[in-house]
């Protein structure tokens, strides 16, 4: 499943990533939020700036300069509060100026309508005009369209959308260049100046008209980081606009946003003018003939963009129930799961209420943690294919950097910049690395928001008279920002790109760092810090899975947590139960292994046999548990008919040897000392009468030990050897065997098992004084030894149930002291083997 669609794993646990955020320290994937006029307050961006919004993107088209002077204001307030909060000299966040274009709108509406809203309901005639008249008098009969040129060329039969087919109308008579009259085969509600799309015709509009002109001016004046163009239709618009902005001083980013099927034909010398491409998905379904290729053609200008190394954006239905009501729906999630997968970024628009659009902002941080780990490719060499050979010194130190990161597995690189240039180079070959980049200029920094898995850092210290020196501190002060932020750890590796000499014209060197105990000394833990210099756990972990409903993101949880083996219970779950957790552990290990940009996530899995474990039967009626009093009598029986009817007086134990393995007056513990019997008198060959001597609950298929009870039974059943042969055809790296009592038992196994190339591990499970006797021959036979803790210890007689430490240690020292010559042992078959 998670070849196929990557996402559909992620669909069916929705709260689990909507509840909890992923490992991954930060998000790669940008955001762009637009706000429109009137409906931004001050209050607003400072939560937006908390949050961790990076780029604002104005829409500004239908208001005053002076009210786009007060929006300018209301964020510069915002940000220097900020800026004092942190104790920093500038904010790095982007703005950007939306320009019109050749966007189509209606007029505003009548003042005759009282509300603020024109309903059109299905089946009403009305008349699309592009006479200048009606600007201001749109009603019910009658709405007015702001572009003359396209009006001429609409035909009978043409489908015109408004809000982005809210409300659709088909052309059924034309009445003059000016007017045609149409039918509403959908019905909805319209405002003052809604967004107009006609399907399948060629916009005829004028690119940059006199609005745009004067919004661009705007930009020019006040130095806004980032243009964005709507409705693009060839690449002469954005020279035009490039060479319209560009000074000496003044040279910002122009965003192209692809609304119509014009744009799409002439989309590859549009993104060779752009610096970044949006899909505007609300405009183009409605423009072009066939709507339902709206996903091949996301993939297709996704894949362009990455091939350019040029940021790509998607706009329309992300998320908008959630921004207009705080509701998401599996819809929503798949949508920006996939784009998520395809490397995109996100315009939000269409909001009301701030607090649904933080929500809206949580939600997309939280699955894009979530999901960008299982993006994580191995296409270094692809990507490196990609420049012209011969490539130059720069490209070259580029690519050099970027092997360097994915054959150390470092996470961050940080990069001392002035123009940006490397770090925008960099994050194309290294799409999953976190680029710090250090720049003392705030443009730069906040134009570098606008691309994928950049950390634009603001340097804003008194510089250092020698030079090398300064570039050491804004290395330093980078990994200060990354260990505060979490994207660096102690012990963690990064990699600096830098220029070698003040003369250098590139940055030409490249070198690997740990994170030592100097740089975290202010912001980690002093216990962390003077910790033994062994940082990884040196003894394994087990966890034993006995339910076969154990869920996948369980289980992956667990290997996250840094299991090592995960042991199965056997003996009562059915084949197919053993081979569903088999496959989810390896499923889970696959997620794993691609999130962490790994080839494999080891971890090992076990079986275990059952031997001579004693359990309890089934309680009677489905009971939970029953009550057994001290000083009451009850019978222990090995006859299977009473398997699933457990009651006071009579409890079946699956032990077909009970009676023999048991002496009058001995002690029989129940699940582990929760109840203890004492037995009386053997009535028959299946049963015995037993005392209650200490009083307790008795559950279903609880353990049954004896103390100093003689086991009779054979060392390995037939039951066992079914499990064995489970374990090999199934590739299971472990098995466990219970009750281990004599060596023979684990020579039985390696000769049931023969001469395969791959055998499973056999660990011996101590679990009666007869395998302790026997220590030193399970040792030499077996690979390793447990001792089993939670039988051993009720197995034991008088005083030796007392020394579990002792006998710990005992056999603790007998393993390690045979482990030197086993390791030997090893090491000359391998060598005998590879000569």
């Amino acid at each position: 499943m998670l070849k196929g669609d990557p996402s559909s794993l992620l669909f069916d646990q929705k709260e689990v990533i909507l509840r909890s955020k992923s490992d991954e320290p930060y998000r790669l994937t940008p955001f762009i939020v637009t706000f429109c006029e009137g409906t931004l307050t001050y209050i607003d961006i400072k939560t937006f700036i908390e949050i961790g919004l990076k780029i604002v993107r104005f829409t500004m088209s239908r208001v005053t300069t002076t009210d786009k002077l007060k929006m300018l204001a209301m964020l510069d307030d915002a940000v220097k509060s900020y800026c004092e909060k942190y104790n920093v000299t500038a904010w790095p966040i982007a703005i950007s100026v939306d320009i019109p274009n050749a966007c189509i709108r209606t007029g505003l509406l009548s003042e005759e309508i009282n509300d603020a809203h024109l309903i059109l309901k299905e089946n009403m005639i009305i008349e699309l005009t592009s006479n200048a008249n009606y600007k201001t008098k749109c009603d019910s009969k009658r709405i007015y369209m702001d572009d003359p040129y396209t009006v001429k060329k609409i035909t009978p039969g043409t489908e015109i959308s408004i809000r982005f087919g809210q409300i659709v109308l088909i052309c059924t008579e034309l009445i003059d260049s000016e007017t045609i009259v149409c039918k509403v085969i959908r019905g909805g509600t319209m405002g003052s100046e809604a967004f107009v799309c006609i399907r399948g015709i060629k916009l005829e509009r004028p690119p940059l008209l006199e609005t745009d002109m004067e919004l661009l001016m705007f930009a020019r004046k006040f130095k806004v980081d980032i243009v964005t163009l709507n409705s693009i239709r060839y690449a002469r618009t954005v020279k035009r606009t490039r060479e319209f902005l560009k000074s000496e001083a003044y040279n910002p980013l122009i965003i192209s946003t692809i609304c119509e099927q014009e744009g799409l034909d002439n989309f590859d010398e549009i993104l060779k003018a752009s610096d970044a491409i949006i899909l505007a998905r609300e405009f183009l379904a409605s423009n072009i003939v066939n709507k339902h290729q709206m996903i091949a053609i996301q993939l297709k200008l996704s894949a362009k963009c990455h091939q350019m190394g040029k940021p790509f954006f998607i706009s329309g239905n992300i998320l908008e129930d959630t921004m207009l009501k705080g509701v998401i729906s599996n819809c929503d999630l798949n949508d920006i799961t996939n784009a998520v997968l395809q490397g995109a970024g996100f315009v939000l628009k269409n909001y009301k209420d701030p607090t649904n659009l933080v929500k809206t902002i949580n939600i997309l941080d939280s699955v894009c943690r979530a999901v960008e780990p299982l993006s994580k490719t191995n296409d270094f060499w692809r990507l490196s294919n990609e420049f012209k050979i011969p490539v130059n010194a720069a490209e070259a130190s580029i690519l050099a950097c970027a092997l360097m990161a994915q054959q150390t597995q470092s996470l961050v690189v940080i990069i001392p910049t002035v123009t940006g240039r490397t770090a925008v180079h960099l994050s194309r070959v290294a799409p999953q690395a976190i680029i710090l980049t250090v720049s003392t200029n705030p443009v730069i920094a906040r134009q570098l928001q606008l691309y994928r898995g950049i950390v634009a850092i603001i340097y804003d210290n008194k510089p250092l008279s020698d030079w090398y020196d300064e570039m050491s501190a804004r290395v330093q002060f980078a990994v200060r920002f990354g260990i505060k932020h979490d994207l660096l750890k102690y012990g963690c590796t990064y990699i600096c790109l830098k220029k070698s000499t003040p003369t250098s014209s590139f940055c030409d060197n490249i070198s690997l760092w740990k994170v030592v105990t100097e740089e975290t000394e202010k912001h980690s833990k002093t216990e962390v810090i003077f910790r033994s210099p062994f940082e990884h756990r040196r003894s394994p972990i087990f966890v034993t899975l006995s339910n076969p409903n154990t869920t996948l993101v369980d289980i992956q949880k667990l290997m996250e947590a840094g299991i090592n083996l995960i042991r199965f219970k056997m003996s009562h779950i059915t084949k197919e139960d053993k081979i569903q957790l088999l496959a989810k552990v390896d499923k889970a290990a696959k997620m794993l292994s691609q999130k962490h940009g790994t080839s494999d996530w080891p971890v090992a899995t076990a079986v275990e046999l059952k031997t001579c474990i004693m359990k309890t039967g089934i309680l009677q009626n489905q009971q939970e548990y029953l009550h057994l009093k001290e000083g009451t009598t009850v019978t222990l029986t090995c006859d299977v008919e009473d398997y699933n009817a457990c009651t006071n007086q009579y409890i079946f134990v699956d032990n077909p040897y009970l009676t023999t393995d048991v002496n009058v007056e001995a002690e029989i513990s129940i699940d582990q000392d929760e109840i203890i019997l004492q037995c009386k008198m053997v009535l028959n060959e299946k049963s015995m009468k037993c005392i209650v001597t200490k009083s307790g609950k008795l559950g279903n298929l609880c353990q049954v030990c004896i103390r100093g009870g003689q086991h009779t039974q054979p060392y390995v059943t037939q039951k066992d050897l079914r499990i064995v042969q489970f374990a090999m055809e199934y590739q299971v790296d472990m098995i466990i065997v219970n009750y281990s009592r004599h060596a023979d038992s684990i020579k039985k196994i390696k000769e049931f098992i023969g001469c395969k190339i791959k055998k499973p591990i056999i660990i011996a499970g101590i679990c009666t004084r007869e395998g302790l006797e026997n220590i030193d021959g399970l040792i030499r036979e077996s690979d390793g030894i447990m001792l089993s803790r939670e039988y051993l210890a009720y197995e034991l007689t008088g005083a030796l149930s007392y020394k579990m430490n002792q006998i710990q240690k005992f056999v603790g020292a007998k393993c390690l002291k045979i482990h030197p010559i086993r390791t030997g042992q090893l090491k000359w078959k391998e060598e005998r083997i590879s000569h």
